[in-house]
């Protein structure tokens, strides 16, 4: 369930980044708000797989 929701997020933070990319190029004010929300939404994916393979390192290095 997990892993879902993680391709989930990786997904719909890519459509915001892409999305907000083409409003930008279109000159609307809102292009710059999905791709701040798509790389916020990147950026927590990468954080939270980061922080799992620490945790999985200690975890192995205990035993």
């Amino acid at each position: 369930m997990a892993l879902v929701l993680r391709v989930v997020s990786a997904g719909l933070g890519i459509l915001f980044v892409v999305a907000g990319v083409a409003d930008v190029v279109r000159r609307t004010p809102w292009g710059f708000v999905g791709v701040i929300g798509g790389a916020l939404i990147l950026l927590g994916v990468v954080i939270e797989l980061r922080r799992e393979r620490r945790e999985r390192r200690v975890q192995r290095l205990r035993d």
